[in-house]
């Protein structure tokens, strides 16, 4: 508890935390204390920048404006502080960017990213600078940009498929565009302090998280593939899973869960790396309540390689998850679903089912698909192993549990006739 002086006599104020979340439902007196709270320095901020009393108390009256409409973005009430004081900062430069007079010559006027539907030229500071931003969105703005951007989905199919008006889903890219922005002038200013970078991810790891989900987008060859796979698993519940993975936490499973080679890694820092797979975070994510599991997700995963023909840094799979009784779990039952779901993409393809070995299970198959007299492993399934059974919260001696695996490029780059798998994010099917 903070304590402030007010008429001469001390009172106690609530947490940040507490205010916060007060103000967030609309409470203006709670976003007043809030202010009262965290005023002085965000006019420290302010005046450092501007160097003048008048212009600092209009940048953070603004920068207030600007945070309670927001307030929903924050997604830990603990990091206002920061929060807010990267938006005084974008609000102080910006004034003083306005108060600037200079001549420059046409040559000499930087290269400033729009976001507007004609923009055509970025640099590479401004890939970047927008990737990072668009890692601040929310799954839906993400899912948004990916269609209209890299899908090329005109504003009438958004907004027929969100069931909104054209005018609202116009206004709501504006609202995208405009955050986007505003998130890249702050990720400007924070690297011209590298002091105030704080732990950014490596740039490397921000262009893959923010290249495009193609699951999201149906036209695109992988989404077909997924659309199509997906319709064998009914009664199988939608889960996202997280892109960013604990070390820690995976060896608490034991020394079954890191299987790939450490070169293959992606790494943020020494704890965490991006998940190479969906079986981990799978893994550390759900949990048996009583109830079989019955698991679904998809969605891009990563490994450090040499982009060729038929090998992607940033990959899409599909992931299926069933923990349930043992007599309920038939292997020759699994094995007809898989053999479906292959049916359903590939239709009439010659098969071969090649028995492998997976640390997390006992019994373990992939499946290969035979094309021009060469074969191509698009999926994998087996039964894991009872620690793994008990981790998720199963008893071993009454539950079972399967996984199923498949390379959703793979089995796209199959069933359209694709070469080269770098193709695959721009091609687009009926």
């Amino acid at each position: 508890m903070s304590l402030l002086m007010r008429g001469g006599a001390a009172r106690r104020m609530p947490p940040l935390r507490e205010l916060i979340g007060r103000a967030r439902s609309g409470d203006l007196h709670a976003y007043g204390e809030v202010v009262e709270a965290t005023q002085a320095t965000a006019y420290a901020v302010a005046a450092g920048i501007l160097r003048d009393h008048a212009a600092a108390q209009d940048a953070v009256q603004e920068a207030y404006l600007r945070a309670f409409r927001r307030l929903d973005d924050l997604a830990d009430p603990d990091a206002f502080a920061g929060w807010l004081r990267r938006i005084v900062v974008t609000v102080a430069m910006n004034a003083r960017r306005s108060r600037r007079v200079t001549l420059l010559r046409l040559d000499d006027v930087p290269e400033t990213p729009v976001l507007d539907e004609a923009e055509s030229v970025w640099s590479e500071a401004q890939r970047q600078r927008l990737a990072t931003a668009l890692l601040t969105l929310t799954k839906q703005d993400r899912q948004l940009c990916d269609r209209r951007y890299h899908g090329r989905w005109s504003v009438a199919r958004l907004a027929e498929h969100a069931g909104v008006r054209e005018p609202a889903m116009r206004k709501r890219l504006q609202r995208v565009r405009d955050r986007l922005r505003k998130e890249m002038e702050v990720i400007e200013q924070q690297t011209a302090r590298p002091d105030e970078t704080g732990a950014a991810l490596p740039a490397k790891i921000v262009e893959l998280l923010a290249r495009p989900t193609l699951t999201d987008l149906p036209e695109n060859p992988v989404g077909k593939a997924l659309e199509a796979m997906r319709g064998v698993y009914g009664g199988f519940v939608d889960v996202d899973l997280p892109e960013i993975v604990d070390l820690a936490a995976a060896e608490e499973i034991g020394r079954l869960a890191v299987y790939v080679e450490p070169s293959e890694l992606h790494r943020l820092d020494e704890r965490r790396i991006l998940r190479y797979d969906l079986t981990l975070p799978l893994l550390l994510t759900v949990r048996y309540a009583g109830e079989p599991l019955r698991i679904w997700s998809a969605g891009k995963c990563y490994r450090a390689c040499h982009s060729d023909t038929q090998h992607l840094e940033a990959f899409h799979q599909a992931e299926v998850f069933w923990l349930d009784d043992r007599e309920r779990i038939d292997r020759a039952r699994v094995a007809g679903t898989v053999l479906e779901s292959v049916e359903r993409l590939l239709p009439g393809s010659t098969v071969r089912i090649v028995p492998t070995r997976y640390p997390m299970c006992t019994q373990a198959w992939e499946l290969e698909v035979e094309r021009d007299g060469s074969p191509s492993e698009v999926l994998a399934w087996g039964f894991f192993k009872d620690e793994i059974v008990a981790h998720v919260g199963g008893d071993p001696e009454r539950h079972s549990a399967v996984g199923v695996g498949c390379g959703l490029e793979r089995l796209a780059m199959l069933r359209y006739g694709i070469d080269d798998i770098r193709k695959i994010d721009v091609a687009s099917v009926a």
